[in-house]
């Protein structure tokens, strides 16, 4: 059966390092797919290390950009965008979402009012939630875990066809009790995965491009190139907002 699958996206680039080999088997399966990014990415560290007048030996040119947070956020939007048009979903399934919460400022009951906003114009019975697996053995970041424990209340309240969990890429490896299934893109889904992460390398400041991403998580970035796999968790083994 097709369904209607949103993915629900913290941040700028977990629709790639996170949902990405996912979205592509969704897509290749023939579901209708939404991702929705559900922060404004305003806080990340790469906003100060652009304006701090160092330089990067690949892309050979100085920080010097002093971003206010409002060109910064629309800079990691123009990343998502690209990203999500790469993996091959549909331009107008690109949602920004207009309750979006601000870095590092998102609650559950904010995280939930997106979720509902997103939706509201499908049918519960015929669409599919993803997002990640709220983690309490490790330190989580806040917005994952809002947004994680958000969708778990929906899911324990019958809401949805179905609510599904990833784990996510920077807290493997999973404990013993949590089972993970690697999901691994096909050679074109492969494809697609890299081009979007080249989107998120792409250093062209007179178009607006600084190349966030890499400068954000450089290391997640490299680890994804070289394994770019989801991990979906066994609905068995699922931690409803604990």
């Amino acid at each position: 059966m097709k369904h209607t699958v949103f993915y629900f996206a913290p941040h700028q680039d977990d629709e790639l390092t996170n949902f990405g080999a996912a979205i592509c088997a969704d897509l290749d399966a023939g579901h209708e797919v939404f991702c929705v990014l559900c922060t404004d990415g305003g806080a990340s560290g790469a906003r100060g290390l652009l304006a701090d007048g160092g330089g990067c030996a690949w892309h050979d040119e100085r920080h010097a950009f002093a971003l206010s947070r409002e060109a910064f956020a629309a800079a990691r939007d123009r990343e998502f965008t690209a990203s999500c048009l790469a993996l091959g979903i549909e331009p107008e399934h690109i949602v920004i979402s207009p309750l979006r919460a601000p870095d590092s400022g998102c609650t559950v009951e904010a995280a939930r009012q997106i979720i509902l906003d997103a939706t509201a114009a499908c049918p519960n019975e015929h669409t599919v939630i993803k997002t990640l697996l709220p983690v309490t053995w490790r330190r989580q970041n806040p917005d994952h875990t809002a947004i994680a424990q958000a969708a778990a209340g929906l899911k324990a309240a019958g809401r949805f066809a179905d609510v599904r969990f990833y784990y996510e890429m920077i807290l493997l490896p999973a404990p013993d009790n949590i089972r993970l299934q690697k999901i691994e893109p096909s050679p074109q889904g492969r494809e697609r995965l890299l081009r979007a992460a080249d989107e998120y390398g792409r250093w062209e400041p007179q178009n607006g491009r600084f190349a966030i991403g890499v400068h954000s998580v450089y290391d997640e970035m490299e680890e994804f190139r070289q394994k770019p796999f989801s991990w979906l968790v066994s609905a068995n083994d699922e931690i409803n907002g604990r």
